[in-house]
């Protein structure tokens, strides 16, 4: 439970011990060592590896390292922030992975906008180490072998925060402004993807438009 939560929204909740709290951070980390280690074994294969590493793992490590930070925020609502970040994390996943046929389809096979936009974004979505199979036969086994730590890991992560944000939202006072930062958590990733597959997605409409 969360029995130290302070009523008043300006306190800092310094002393929030709840199992489950402690749980999502546990998760959030072996998620980030998992990128970290994929990161690295991408990065020294081959020459280019550093800069297709970063296009790879970039978006996940980063959004990884914002939810691992939040989660160790003292103050109610950017916790439930990033309990809201949390739990749509794994959704995000399972877009990028039920969707990968649409990352490996030519933008000229796709006969509309809506789709030349999932596209984009299911590749950026698609757990990365996906991509460690596909670009490098030798890394087929480690990356393989990070997926599913990886994939436990934001399963239980994604678990842990929507049982952690009830017990919050249980015990706290102000319920409408943390549902508004748990839901703002929740659309959080949805808009930096959009953010970071925009340029790429108009060249491709500029690439489309001259065929």
């Amino acid at each position: 439970m969360f029995p130290s939560i302070l009523p008043a929204e300006s306190e800092p909740n310094s002393e929030v011990s709840s199992r489950w709290l402690w749980a999502a951070r546990c998760f959030a980390f072996i998620c980030m060592i998992a990128l970290g280690v994929g990161f690295v074994a991408e990065a020294e294969a081959e020459f280019n590896g550093p800069l297709l590493a970063l296009f790879t793992f970039g978006p996940w490590g980063l959004l990884s390292l914002v939810l691992l930070r939040s989660l160790f925020l003292r103050r109610k609502n950017p916790l439930t922030f990033a309990l809201g970040l949390g739990t749509a994390a794994p959704f995000i996943a399972l877009f990028g992975a039920a969707s990968g046929e649409f990352s490996r389809a030519p933008a000229r096979s796709l006969p509309n906008l809506p789709l030349v936009i999932l596209k984009f974004m299911a590749s950026f979505a698609r757990p990365p180490f996906v991509v460690l199979h596909e670009r490098y036969p030798e890394l087929a086994t480690i990356g393989a072998l990070l997926l599913w730590p990886f994939s436990i890991s934001l399963a239980m992560l994604g678990l842990s925060t929507v049982v952690a944000f009830t017990k919050m939202a249980h015990e706290a006072k102000g319920m409408k402004k943390l549902r508004w930062a748990f839901g703002a958590g929740v659309c959080f990733p949805l808009v930096f993807w959009t953010i970071i597959t925009l340029p790429f997605l108009l060249l491709a409409l500029v690439a489309l438009h001259s065929f």
